[in-house]
Order: C-alpha cells, then sequence, then structure tokens
C-alpha cells in the first residue's frame, strides 16, 4: 500500500506523549482535512531533534525528489501554540506507522526535507519551512518534559523564548 501526499498544505501539527507505549504521537493536519499519524520513539526523537538544530555543523543532506508538501502558505501566520488540533480523516487506514529512522533530505529546490521512515517501509517527507521547524522544536520540547526521557532539549534554538505557549500541544 502507498500513501502519496502532494501539493497539500500542512495546517497543524500535533506531538502528544503516550505513556503506555512510551511513544511521541505526531499528528500532521492537512489543507485537505486529512492528517497522517506516526508514532515516534526516544531513540528516533533524540536523532530527529540533531536534524532540526539549524547550528549543526554537519548535517547529512541527500537529494530528494519531488518533495512538495508544506506548512502553511505565502502570507501565512507563525505557529500557533494555543489553538486547538481540529481531528481529521485519517489516511493512514488503520495501518500503523512507527518511525524508525529519520534523515535530512533536500528537495531541487534546496530546500530542507526531513523524511521519517517507518518500520512498515513507508517513508514519510516532511518540507522543512523556518515555521514547521520552530513549530516541531517548540513542541518536542514541551512535550518531552512530559516523557521522563532525559533527553538533552536545551535550547540552542530559542523556540520556547519567542513563542507563546500553552499546554494544549498543536
Amino acid at each position: 500500500m502507498t500513501i502519496e501526499i502532494s501539493n497539500v498544505a500542512i495546517q497543524q501539527i500535533n506531538i502528544s506523549y503516550n505513556p503506555v507505549e512510551d511513544r511521541l504521537l505526531l499528528k500532521v493536519g492537512f489543507a485537505d482535512d486529512t492528517e497522517l499519524a506516526i508514532w515516534l520513539t526516544r531513540r528516533l526523537v533524540k536523532s530527529m531533534w540533531g536534524l532540526l538544530q539549524p547550528d549543526e555543523p554537519a548535517r547529512p543532506v541527500v537529494a530528494a525528489p519531488g518533495v512538495d508538501t508544506s506548512f502553511g502558505s505565502a502570507g501565512s501566520k507563525k505557529p500557533d501554540f494555543t489553538s486547538q488540533y481540529k481531528k481529521r480523516r485519517t489516511i493512514n487506514r488503520h495501518e500503523l506507522l512507527l518511525a524508525r529512522d529519520c534523515r535530512l533530505l533536500e528537495s531541487a529546490s534546496r530546500q530542507a526535507v526531513l523524511e521519517l521512515i517507518c518500520s512498515n517501509g513507508h517513508a514519510v517527507k516532511l518540507a522543512l519551512t523556518d515555521e514547521l521547524t520552530l513549530a516541531m522544536v517548540g513542541m518536542l520540547q514541551l512535550v518531552c518534559r512530559d516523557t521522563g526521557w532525559d533527553l538533552p532539549m536545551g535550547a540552542r534554538t530559542p523556540a520556547l523564548g519567542v513563542m507563546q505557549t500553552s499546554t494544549a500541544l498543536h
């Protein structure tokens, strides 16, 4: 089974902690009222955190063909941490997507792309605009406080210092 998402803007993201599974659930809500849910482990979040940091001196970047998912659109708002996440129709088709690896790619237009490689062979690619990167960094910092994972989620990126936050993660 192939899940293909093209030319659909990301409207919302949500990261929540499931203490029973000891995993994070990343939900990506698209403009066409669909969402994709991906489970993230501690090991993966630690790797992803390093890739999302803009000051990393040597991030491995690989060419990525045909990635056109974006966060917002021209004139879009900055990330909003106060709105409720809108539930959407899932496009996972009841298939569990557990990310087992991640890497940073570069699109043909030289945009950074986060690729999450799942245990079932699927790969989810997210074009990393500044807004999406900032939102993911801020949300990971917030949610990892509740995990007890003791990850080095220091503020190399001043994500929380410049955004208004609430207890709801969206």
